[in-house]
């Protein structure tokens, strides 16, 4: 497993007394740091990969500061596949997104350099040290900028583009005017507001550009309600709720079927707590995309109430009828 911790802190010349944010404006931003972990992840180490990004408390700070852990891990049917030269570390994956300094360029300042604008070319270089460096061209630049193959792959991903705009969703509002990177204490990396306005321009841009050929799959925390009982264990998918939404999901990763057998059957209404997997599935003719559900993991379970009290089937509200 490989660990790394950071800091991210939204901050504010008109805020340095005030250290709180609204939810509404924190939660994306939070949210993407994490979509961009995984998904920079993936597409440098391989799906079999997996990136865990954790919130941890802190309560030192006087400022608004978000610590982040990010641990990677390895399945271990892919260890023999990808060996320790040429795993990607989750320190390397920060520097080549450029939330870490590194030795190159990495992607945050490879979008500030663009400026909105997209990349034309990029031209592999053949040098000494191999570490597969590239000659990106800038749309009407005669400028070009040098940066490693890791970080043109993430330039090229709409996943990773989306999660770092989402990332700047604080930065211009309510008086914060930058985001600032802190590694072990320092201040290693400062974003003011007019950079993020380059960077996010950029995403837009380069996401435009970019034919999306795999499906969007994120992750979230729901609560599912039993629409119709299913008394099939071997059923692959079950009908629930979500809000308003009736929905089919798979539970072929849990133990749902088998432990309502368990109970005597499932119930309208039985609630489960679950991790959910949502895939949407790319359209290119402009409809409306479709989505698949997957339940990875049940994290809670409460029992319905039964509609009908079995031991008195025909009385109301428990009262007695007249014996003749």
């Amino acid at each position: 497993m490989s660990k790394y911790e950071f800091s991210i802190a939204y901050a504010g010349d008109t805020r340095r007394d005030d250290h709180s944010i609204s939810v509404d404006t924190l939660a994306p931003a939070l949210l993407a740091f994490g979509r961009m972990m995984r998904e920079a992840n993936a597409q440098l180490n391989g799906k079999k990969s997996k990136a865990q990004v954790s919130v941890v408390s802190d309560f030192e700070h006087k400022c608004f500061n978000i610590n982040f852990e990010v641990a990677l891990t390895f399945l271990e049917s892919i260890k023999t596949l990808i060996d320790s030269e040429n795993a990607k570390s989750a320190k390397d994956i920060l520097e080549w997104l450029g939330i870490l300094v590194g030795s190159g360029v990495g992607l945050f300042q490879l979008l500030k350099l663009l400026r909105g604008k997209k990349i034309k070319d990029a031209i592999q270089l053949i040098d000494q040290s191999k570490h597969g460096n590239i000659i990106v061209q800038i749309d009407g630049e005669r400028n070009n900028v040098t940066v490693n193959q890791n970080v043109l792959l993430l330039a090229e991903n709409p996943k990773v583009l989306r999660a770092i705009r989402d990332a700047f969703i604080p930065v211009g509002r309510e008086g914060f005017d930058r985001m600032e990177v802190r590694d072990k204490e320092k201040v290693v990396t400062t974003i003011p507001y007019s950079d993020a306005r380059d960077l996010v321009a950029s995403c837009t841009a380069n996401i435009d550009d970019v034919k999306e050929e795999e499906p969007d799959i994120t992750s979230a925390t729901a609560w599912l309600s039993v629409y119709s009982p299913v008394y099939d264990a071997d059923a692959p998918s079950w009908r629930f709720k979500m809000g308003v939404e009736t929905i089919y999901a798979d539970i072929a990763d849990t133990e749902i079927a088998a432990n309502a057998l368990t109970l005597g059957g499932a119930l309208i209404d039985d609630l489960y707590l679950v991790e959910l997997e949502i895939k949407t599935l790319i359209d290119e003719k402009g409809k409306e995309p479709s989505r698949e559900y997957k339940i990875k993991k049940v994290l809670d379970f409460v029992r319905a109430k039964p509609r009908l009290e079995q031991a008195d089937l025909f009385h109301v509200d428990g009262e007695k009828s007249d014996e003749r």
